[in-house]
């Protein structure tokens, strides 16, 4: 299923839905994988990425590919791939308790206020844009996830 997400706000409200789901498939990483990849992300931003790409990178391809998929509303990348420098996330897990953490970062970033830190690839951005960003990172992990009720 394809997600469209323009904001955390409304990423959340179709995290809450998931926590009164069940029969959850994926068909890449396991959900528990997703939702803690997609809370480290975010987290990140608040606490430093473990690893940066070159200053030209992030000058360059970076900011280009940020200002593409900020202008047409959605992304799609590799949703097998880990945060460069970022510990290894195990297949299983609580994965309740995964989408409450998940919901829980996703209020912290909502209500912080301090600098934030540059994104690994897109460089600095500033916190609209980096909120869009992860509404749209979540849509793109969440298109491979179907559950029922």
């Amino acid at each position: 299923m394809e997600y469209k997400f323009s904001s955390l706000a409304e990423a959340k409200i179709k995290l809450l839905e998931l926590l009164k789901s069940n029969n959850i498939k994926t068909s890449r990483w396991s959900l528990y994988k997703i939702l803690v990849h997609c809370t480290q992300t975010i987290e990140y931003s608040m606490k430093g990425y473990p690893e940066l790409k070159p200053k030209i990178l992030q000058f360059t391809i970076g900011k280009i590919a940020i200002n593409k998929f900020l202008k047409q509303g959605f992304m799609k990348h590799d949703l097998t791939a880990l945060v460069p420098g970022s510990p290894e996330i195990t297949d299983n897990g609580d994965e309740k308790l995964a989408i409450e953490n998940l919901i829980s970062i996703i209020d912290k970033f909502i209500k912080y206020d301090d600098e934030l830190y540059p994104h690994l690839l897109f460089g600095n951005l500033s916190k609209d844009k980096y909120d869009h960003y992860f509404a749209m990172h979540i849509a793109d992990h969440l298109s491979e996830v179907t559950y029922t009720f």
